[in-house]
């Protein structure tokens, strides 16, 4: 059996993307035949708007689970320093022309829910930091890559407990309010963004699993 215990030593929200710095506001001499196409088809150029990332540094200890006079002769335990991160955001090349509208001078935009992207282990960061052995014992490489694979679920279960996933919401919504308003549509005074809660029962990222 394997005890595991993990220390978590950091977490650092970045903010989005910026729009400008990607190059996604499109040129808008084009004839189109309404305003909702315009807004639409820009949005879809942008295929993923908010990348949040939460950065984590974490302290994880493994060991094999035994009597301690076994232990002397036999068993294992090794302390990994683990470093990685988890991405979130939403893949805005899944609205259609449903999800906008023009009413009274207000777009209304509604958006995806937002999903996790991405669980990495900075292999070039994280290193086994301390390794005791038993005077009989074999390494056991296995310990280290359960070790790995524990850090990513923990960075993935804080991410989600610090509410990553809202505040990918929240940056959605300032930086598709400020992309609308530099379209300059015509006769649009305000944008209304209309989030969607999180599906619990949506597929996990591979890497977050």
């Amino acid at each position: 059996m394997l005890a595991i215990v993990v220390i978590l030593a950091a977490l650092v929200a970045l903010g989005v993307l910026t729009l400008q710095d990607q190059g996604l506001i499109p040129w808008l001499g084009r004839d189109y035949q309404n305003q909702a196409t315009v807004v639409l088809e820009s949005i879809q150029q942008m295929s993923v708007l908010t990348t949040t990332r939460y950065n984590f540094s974490s302290l994880v200890t493994t060991e094999r689970e035994m009597p301690p006079v076994l232990a002397a002769l036999y068993g294992e335990r090794q302390v990994l320093i683990a470093v990685g991160h988890v991405t979130a955001g939403i893949d805005l090349s899944l609205m259609g022309p449903e999800d906008v509208t023009i009413t009274n001078g207000v777009i209304n935009l509604h958006i995806p829910p937002p999903t996790l992207q991405d669980c990495f282990l900075n292999e070039g960061a994280s290193y086994v930091a301390e390794r005791d052995t038993g005077l009989f014992s074999r390494s056991a490489p296995q310990l280290e890559g359960q070790a790995r694979r524990f850090a990513i679920q923990q960075f993935r279960d804080t991410a989600m407990q610090e509410g990553i996933l809202p505040n990918v919401q929240q940056q959605a919504t300032a930086a598709l309010t400020e992309f609308v308003q530099l379209l300059g549509i015509d006769g649009v005074s305000s944008v209304n963004i209309i989030t969607t809660e999180p599906d619990p029962l949506a597929p996990v990222a591979l890497s977050c699993q």
